[in-house]
């Protein structure tokens, strides 16, 4: 009965952030409505994460664990660029880079076990979404050090951080709650595009923002016109 209804909540939950989320991704960065959707994206998943890593220990289900623990990293870290300069070299970031070093180390010991197993399979699942989380992890994780070690972080560099993580952080939440949460509901509502092509999405919805905060396109537009000049 608990586990139902810790399901429920994720369920419920993983909708208001998939909502929020999308808000968030196309409203204007810094307006007030990013600025409430993102609160509201924010408070959801941290909800939703906890409620599925919950349910997935208690299957187990170890790839859901890994999936739902980064993800909070993911948006914790993001959230955390927010909180000032003299925060940066907090003890709060050397956790969460801790953890993301923890969650790659433990994937690729989940590679491992596959690779042990004679069905080359754990928990039901090939080595593939193991070494994607481990790696992506590990990676972060570096990236975290680098962050906190640095001497001077740009806005640009802030803002880059932020896009990335939440987006990232979006992109897992819906891969698994398509997969996992929308099995009992019709197929109308699973085949509705925001939801069916949701993965594709946010990618473009990403890296739409990542060019615009880099400001990639107007910096190579000007490299074009002083080629053609000289």
């Amino acid at each position: 009965m608990e586990q139902s209804m810790m399901l429920v909540g994720h369920i419920v939950a993983g909708t208001i952030a998939i909502f929020a989320g999308y808000i968030a991704l196309f409203s204007q960065k810094g307006g007030k409505r990013h600025i409430k959707a993102g609160h509201w994206f924010v408070a959801t998943m941290v909800l939703m994460t906890i409620s599925g890593v919950v349910v997935a220990y208690i299957k187990p289900m170890t790839i859901s664990v890994i999936a739902g623990v980064f993800t909070l990293y993911l948006v914790l870290t993001a959230l955390a660029v927010f909180r000032g300069e003299m925060q940066r070299n907090s003890g709060l970031n050397y956790v969460l880079m801790c953890v993301a070093l923890t969650i790659g180390l433990y994937g690729f010991y989940c590679v491992y076990l596959v690779s042990q197993s004679p069905m080359g399979r754990f928990q039901g699942f090939a080595a593939e979404p193991f070494i994607m989380f481990a790696v992506i992890a590990i990676v972060s994780a570096v990236l975290d050090f680098r962050y906190i070690k640095v001497k001077e972080i740009s806005q640009r560099s802030r803002l880059t951080r932020h896009v990335w993580r939440m987006c990232f952080a979006m992109f897992i939440a819906v891969g698994s709650f398509v997969e996992q949460g929308l099995k009992r509901v019709s197929e109308d509502i699973r085949h509705f595009p925001l939801i069916e092509y949701a993965d594709l999405i946010i990618l473009l919805l990403m890296l739409y923002w990542l060019v615009r905060v880099n400001r990639l396109l107007p910096r190579a537009k000007q490299k074009l016109l002083k080629r053609a000049k000289s």
